[in-house]
């Protein structure tokens, strides 16, 4: 009697990775009824991802020393990542290497304050400096390197100096035109063949303007904040102001969006930034609160989706450019009041200066690897980033990913300035109870705003 033998048989290019480097082939049933505990898993897997992601968070990456005064002003170069201009207190001008991480080259610019540092654009073959001497010089980054043996850079000479007859406050370049704009008691537009400006623009009033900063997309646009607590909009193109806005607390800095072209945030004295649409100044399109002391600096990362805050409470905070509260918030025991903080070109590091003397290096994403990754640990980044996001509203995760350590000043800090605005809260809320018609009905996004002028 012959005997029926069954055979298993398989095709080997179904089971069988073709290199080393493939992914081991695994034969899953899609059917959910297979796979009861999937959420669960999942879930348990985007609580590790979260704790993780606590655990690696070590964004503060090196401190450079070399200013012996506070650094007021930060500019990076248009054209090389690891290029910064820093600018300090006592009138000297440091040229930066970030990859290196050491001083290429420094200049005494001012016997003064120095107010502003701008970098011609497009090329970044010069940058301009301003002081309280009322100068403005220009200089070229190949004569200040420390490898050129040649009288013009052993005396370090500016190529051209501008006198202005005003008070000089800050200072932008255009982004396509060899003009740069001051600002002070009026603003100025200055060309680089010129001695004298050839226009000065004023709103009809004689507040000082401190900020100033070109539009990256509407070019001819600019935007200056005053010491009236205005922030006025103007048009090189048509050679007028466009419009302009009183605040209730002066603002610092502007910093316009990239990628939006109608969009700007400002940095204000009442410890939070403001989102504007330029054709709606009468409301605020989203208000970023969480700093305990005045803003100094606001910078937008180069793909318009982020933004970052130097702050007088010693401290740097990461926004997005929809939300309320920070995603993240840096610092350090021995960093003081920032003034100024800068996102690098490729937006994956940050570059702040304080008055301690220091321009220190951060990531800008906390827990990222700087090494490079081979294709199976970015797949696996994908889909811890997936489950994060897919699971981000449950407590125990959002409780994680959302808490952040703060020391122990800043934190009573924030316990009084919940208490206050609890209270004030509080108080609205009682009197639009019992009489109504003394309160005046004025949407939050609209409070912070006197009035609107054109």
């Amino acid at each position: 009697m012959d005997t029926e033998i069954k055979i298993i048989s398989r095709r080997r290019k179904k089971y069988v990775r073709s290199t080393n480097r493939d992914i081991n082939i695994v034969h899953r049933n899609p059917n959910p009824e297979s796979h009861p505990f999937e959420q669960a898993r999942e879930y348990k897997r985007a609580l590790n991802s979260v704790k993780m992601d606590r655990i690696f968070a070590k964004p503060f990456l090196t401190a450079m020393t070399g200013h012996i005064d506070g650094i007021y002003c930060l500019e990076r170069h248009p054209k090389y990542l690891s290029r910064v201009v820093s600018a300090s207190a006592d009138g000297e001008i440091r040229v930066w290497d970030l990859m290196r991480r050491k001083t290429v080259a420094n200049v005494q610019a001012h016997n003064q304050f120095i107010r502003g540092i701008t970098i011609s654009k497009p090329n970044g073959n010069f940058f301009f400096s301003c002081s309280d001497d009322q100068t403005i010089k220009q200089w070229r980054f190949s004569d200040l390197r420390s490898n050129v043996n040649s009288e013009y850079q052993k005396k370090k000479k500016p190529i051209s100096t501008f006198i202005s007859e005003e008070t000089l406050r800050g200072i932008d370049h255009h982004w396509s035109r060899h003009t740069f704009v001051t600002s002070g008691d009026t603003v100025q537009v200055w060309d680089h063949k010129r001695s004298k400006p050839f226009q000065k623009l004023t709103f009809g009033t004689t507040e000082t303007s401190s900020a100033i900063k070109f539009s990256p997309v509407q070019k001819n646009v600019f935007a200056t904040a005053g010491s009236d607590r205005s922030v006025a909009l103007y048009d090189l193109k048509i050679s007028t102001p466009i419009r302009k806005v009183i605040l209730k607390n002066q603002t610092n800095a502007i910093s316009w969006n990239p990628m939006e072209a109608f969009n700007f945030t400002v940095a204000n004295e009442d410890h939070n930034c403001y989102t504007f649409d330029m054709r709606r100044l009468d409301r605020a399109l989203c208000i970023h609160n969480g700093h305990l002391n005045a803003v100094m600096d606001v910078d937008y990362s180069p793909t318009g989706r982020e933004f970052i805050t130097a702050s007088y409470d010693h401290t740097i905070r990461i926004f997005n450019i929809r939300s309320i509260s920070s995603r993240d918030v840096y610092h350090t025991r021995r960093m003081k009041r920032v003034f100024v903080a800068k996102y690098s070109a490729d937006s994956k590091f940050i570059i702040s200066a304080s008055d301690d003397m220091n321009i220190r290096l951060w990531k800008s994403e906390a827990s990222k690897p700087l090494l490079p990754v081979d294709r199976k640990e970015k797949n696996a980044i994908k889909y811890r980033e997936s489950l994060k996001k897919r699971y981000g509203y449950l407590p125990e995760i959002r409780r994680i990913s959302k808490h952040r350590h703060l020391p122990r000043v800043l934190y009573f800090m924030k316990q009084q300035k919940k208490k206050s605005l609890q209270a004030r809260a509080r108080k609205y809320r009682n009197m639009k109870m019992n009489n109504p018609s003394s309160v005046n009905q004025i949407k939050m996004r609209k409070r912070f705003i006197v009035k609107q002028l054109k």
